[in-house]
């Protein structure tokens, strides 16, 4: 059928519909039973794992099939994706997000729309975020505190300078891209 999104059954070889299901959802091959991950390529974009789910979509890394390069590929849920003036709005805010070059703001690379879901590229950083840190090491020392607290302040300041304000600091969108270097997200 025109549209479908096909892959190939890793136990028998049977071509498996998996049109509409979010990458890495489960599915059972129709043909051999064979419980199979949703694999998904968006444009140029082959999604290689999950790394968050929040109120808003998902995000994974994925490979940049053309730079040849990891990305973060944030996922637009598909309820939300329905709302043309809501994704005019985050298109607008990813154009001026990818203005901002600091080394506390994370990176925008491109947004788009593939398999009927908005999408957001943006630079991988793949160290952990606050909330990993806070559960993993339940206190990090006053000296630490002051210096991400700076860092986050001039990454607010950067996007407050470029027209953005982030009403949503927490640290769930404190990421590291290092042990000392905080980016600010979302």
């Amino acid at each position: 059928r025109s549209g479908a999104q096909l892959q190939s059954c890793s136990s028998c070889g049977e071509p498996v519909d998996t049109t509409g299901l979010e990458p890495f959802g489960k599915i059972d091959c129709p043909a051999c039973g064979e419980q199979l991950r949703v694999e998904r390529i968006f444009e140029h974009y082959l999604v290689v794992e999950p790394l968050g789910t929040g109120g808003m979509g998902s995000v994974f890394k994925a490979r940049d099939t053309r730079l040849n390069r990891f990305i973060a590929l944030k996922l637009l849920r598909k309820e939300f994706a329905a709302d043309a003036a809501f994704t005019a709005r985050l298109r607008e805010e990813a154009r001026i997000t990818a203005w901002i070059k600091h080394p506390h703001v994370v990176e925008v690379y491109s947004v788009g729309e593939d398999h009927g879901q908005f999408y957001i590229v943006m630079e991988l950083v793949d160290g952990g975020s606050l909330d990993d840190r806070l559960e993993d090491e339940k206190r990090i020392s006053e000296l630490e505190t002051l210096e991400l607290g700076l860092q986050v302040t001039s990454g607010l300041q950067a996007a407050l300078q470029a027209g953005l304000i982030h009403r949503d600091i927490k640290p769930g969108n404190i990421l590291f891209a290092d042990r000392f270097t905080a980016k600010i997200v979302d």
